[in-house]
């Protein structure tokens, strides 16, 4: 790096685009891609993205107002709750949802239940409907990772191929006990 005078100040010589280096490639572009580099049919890159996108509005993200702000605290826990299974399929996707909202709905009586004083009658109402939220959240959390987990085995035992109402059907009936 150089030092030029400009306006009567010492400033660094910025680099001139020219002598930079051309970016490397990172490698093939995932997904079929045409001649030009754009999408092509049939790629499987936009796979499931109608669903994907109705269960995120579903939360309400896109909401004014408070409504908006839970719907935007449940969709990051949404993601962050999807990140942890090993299959992200429309029925663990939908469970996930529900386990979102009930834990942002749960966090959000307990904070009006300490408005309100958690020694007042209104403050318990709302800590007794946070409980009630709490437990769905917990029910719903141990759905989705059971769920989940059994989809990726089956997808593990048959390469990929799953029968949904099989896996069901599987996980209804009683396990035996050791």
């Amino acid at each position: 790096m150089s030092i030029e005078q400009s306006r009567g100040k010492a400033r660094p010589t910025l680099p001139r685009s020219s002598d930079l280096a051309a970016p490397e490639a990172v490698g093939e572009p995932s997904g079929v891609r045409d001649s030009h580099g754009r999408f092509a049919p049939k790629n499987g890159i936009g796979a499931g993205a109608r669903w994907k996108h109705l269960l995120a509005e579903s939360l309400g993200r896109d909401l004014a107002g408070e409504a908006g702000q839970l719907g935007r605290e449940a969709y990051r826990l949404y993601r962050s709750f999807l990140s942890d299974l090993p299959v992200d399929c429309s029925s663990v996707r939908a469970l996930v949802v529900a386990r979102a909202r009930a834990a942002v709905l749960s966090a959000r009586y307990v904070r009006r239940g300490a408005e309100l004083g958690l020694d007042t009658e209104a403050g318990a109402a709302c800590l007794g409907e946070a409980l009630k939220w709490d437990a769905r959240a917990e029910r719903l959390a141990v759905s989705s990772l059971d769920i989940s987990t059994r989809l990726a085995t089956v997808a593990r035992k048959n390469s990929g191929t799953l029968d949904l109402s099989k896996v069901i059907e599987a996980a209804s009936k009683p396990r035996a006990r050791s």
